[in-house]
C-alpha cells in the first residue's frame, strides 16, 4: 500500500531517488526547490537529455510534496526549455539546446520597452562580438548571400515592408556566421525588443538608405577579413539604429502629451 506524501515509506530506507538525494526544503517555496533542484541534476549530469521523469505519482512519493506544488514546478521546467511534457507520455528532459533554453529571453524582452537603454548596450556587446567574429574567416557563400542581400536593398528603398524582411535576413546571416549558437540566439531576442517601434521609424525612405549605405560597410569590412572595420561599421549602424527607435519614442510621447492636454 502506498503511503502518503508526508509518511517515510518502507522503501525510503533504501538508496534514495537521485531527484531526492537533492531535494531540501528550504526559505523558498515547494516548487521552486524542487526546479532547483532538478537543474542541479541536469547541470552535474545526473538527468541527461531524453530521461524521462518519474510518473507524478511517484514524484510525490520520492520529494513528498504535493500534486500542486509538484505541477507548477513542472510548468516552470517546461517554461525554461528543460523539461518537456507529452500528453500521456510524462515528462522528459529536452535536448537542452540553446536556442530551447533562451528562448524565455524574447519573452522577457517583448516585456520590457521601458529597458531601451539596457538592450541596446547588450546589442552592442553581442552583434559587434558577432560582426568581429564573421569577419574572421567568412565562407565565399556567406560573403556571396550578404552582398545579394544588398542588391536586393537596393531594389525595395521605397518598400520599407521589404526593407524591414531584407534587415532581419541580414542580420540573422551575420548571427549565424559567427559559428556561436547561444549569441545567435541572445542577438535574435534583443533584436525583436522594441520591433514595434522600430518598425514605424523605418516608414522614413531616408532612414531606409543609410541603412543599406551601414550594410555596405559591414559587408566590406567582412569581405576583407577585417575584423576591427567590421566592429565599427557594426557599432555605427547600432548607434544609428538606438538614434532613431528613441526618435520615434520620443515623437510618442509628446503626441499622448499634446493629447492629453487636449482633454484637460
Amino acid at each position: 500500500m502506498t503511503q502518503g506524501p508526508n509518511r517515510p515509506s518502507k522503501r525510503g530506507e533504501a538508496k534514495l531517488h537521485p531527484i531526492a538525494e537533492t531535494f531540501q526544503s528550504g526559505n523558498t517555496g515547494v516548487a521552486q526547490s524542487v526546479v532547483n533542484r532538478i537543474l542541479d541534476l541536469v547541470r552535474t549530469g545526473m538527468l541527461r537529455s531524453g530521461d524521462r521523469l518519474p510518473s507524478e505519482r511517484e514524484l510525490i512519493e520520492i520529494l513528498r510534496i504535493s500534486r500542486p506544488s509538484l505541477r507548477e514546478a513542472i510548468r516552470a521546467l517546461s517554461t525554461l526549455g528543460v523539461v518537456d511534457t507529452r500528453h500521456g507520455g510524462g515528462a522528459y528532459i529536452t535536448s537542452l539546446d540553446a536556442r530551447t533554453l533562451l528562448a524565455p529571453l524574447d519573452f522577457f524582452l517583448s516585456l520590457t520597452p521601458s529597458n531601451l537603454a539596457d538592450v541596446f548596450e547588450s546589442r552592442r556587446i553581442i552583434e559587434i562580438e558577432i560582426a568581429r567574429k564573421a569577419a574572421v574567416n567568412p565562407s565565399d557563400t556567406d560573403v556571396e548571400a550578404l552582398n545579394g542581400m544588398l542588391v536586393a536593398h537596393e531594389n525595395v528603398l521605397a518598400d520599407p515592408v521589404g526593407f524591414r524582411i531584407l534587415d532581419a535576413q541580414f542580420h540573422g546571416r551575420l548571427w549565424q556566421m559567427s559559428g556561436n549558437t547561444v549569441l545567435d540566439r541572445i542577438a535574435y531576442g534583443l533584436y525583436n525588443m522594441g520591433l514595434d517601434v522600430r518598425r514605424r521609424a523605418t516608414e522614413d525612405i531616408a532612414l531606409i538608405r543609410r541603412s543599406l549605405g551601414e550594410h555596405r560597410r559591414i559587408v566590406r569590412a567582412i569581405a576583407d577579413h577585417d575584423a576591427i572595420g567590421a566592429a565599427e561599421a557594426m557599432s555605427a549602424h547600432l548607434d544609428h539604429i538606438e538614434e532613431s527607435t528613441r526618435a520615434m519614442i520620443e515623437s510618442d510621447v509628446a503626441a499622448l502629451s499634446r493629447i492629453s492636454a487636449l482633454r484637460r
